[in-house]
């Protein structure tokens, strides 16, 4: 994620934007050879006249605006949603992990094993959330789990399922009472809630007939700008539809990018700072 000052007009908006908008600059450039081809054909040979009413571009250009609007919003409601529920998961370790240590005596062994529990989910959960390479994450996971850790199919549940298995064994070894049992159980279930809202998030997309028809409604605009531009506007055309051809584009392009907020792309969400967090955080309250 990037973190930015916008106060300052003129460097920020001279700065680098994303990656994914800066690729678009290939497309950029493609359109604007298209579009000066075309003013030198209607300008410089009379080869054919290009006149087509601007009434077709307002008509297109609507369509295309409301796709745009629910296009841009579901994919920032995802981005949106995708951040409470990594403040949810940050909120809900601490709280767990501050219980833990509060109930348990301090003789009781393996207590940290059970507050390492907590952070190891984190992790797990990020990588589960992206290329699912768990192998870079095998050092925060306890050691005494790791063979089963790797047989695991769906590794977040698995480290919650152990999470779950300790605490009842405290309640089973009459460590915690029955309703600490009860606050702990909840808390572990909290973290199920989030790890499925996470899974819902990443695996919706917008769906496929909006997507689909958005690109095509987005092409048939671009590809008839300069047919409306170069009667009116000579060579001017050229800069004008690079202008409104950058601007349609790059909302679809930043929708893309943020529409999965738990990526890498420079604008999703700083999964791997927060998971850091938590295990600081945690490693901070087994000192008390």
């Amino acid at each position: 994620m990037i973190n930015y000052d916008n106060k300052n007009w003129f460097s920020f908006i001279f700065q680098h934007g994303s990656k994914h908008v800066e690729g678009m600059w290939w497309s950029v450039l493609l359109m604007g050879v298209l579009t000066s081809i075309l003013v030198f054909l209607d300008l410089q040979t009379h080869l054919f006249h290009l006149d087509i009413d601007a009434s077709f571009l307002t008509v297109v250009g609507l369509v295309l605006g409301l796709l745009l609007v629910f296009r841009t919003n579901s994919a920032y409601d995802k981005w949106w949603e995708g951040r409470k529920q990594l403040g949810a998961l940050i909120n809900t370790s601490r709280g767990l992990a501050v219980k833990l240590q509060n109930y348990l005596p301090e003789h009781i062994e393996q207590k940290n094993y059970k507050l390492h529990l907590i952070y190891a989910f984190a992790f797990t959960l990020k990588e589960h959330l992206r290329s699912g390479k768990f192998k870079n994450i095998e050092e925060e996971i306890p050691s005494k789990l790791l063979e089963g850790f790797r047989k695991a199919h769906h590794k977040p549940n698995f480290i919650l399922f152990e999470l779950g298995k300790e605490i009842y064994k405290l309640y089973e070894q009459k460590v915690i009472t029955g309703e600490q049992l009860i606050i702990l159980e909840k808390e572990t279930q909290e973290l199920m809630n989030i790890l499925g809202a996470c899974e819902r998030i990443k695996n919706t997309p917008i769906p496929m007939a909006y997507a689909l028809h958005l690109k095509r409604v987005l092409l048939v605009y671009s590809f008839s700008l300069p047919f409306v531009m170069v009667n009116k506007l000579g060579w001017w055309s050229v800069p004008i539809v690079l202008i409104i051809f950058y601007t349609m584009v790059g909302v679809e392009l930043i929708g893309e990018e943020i529409e999965d907020p738990f990526g890498l792309d420079e604008n999703d969400l700083p999964v791997d700072e927060i998971c850091g967090k938590i295990k600081y955080n945690i490693k901070e309250i087994e000192l008390y």
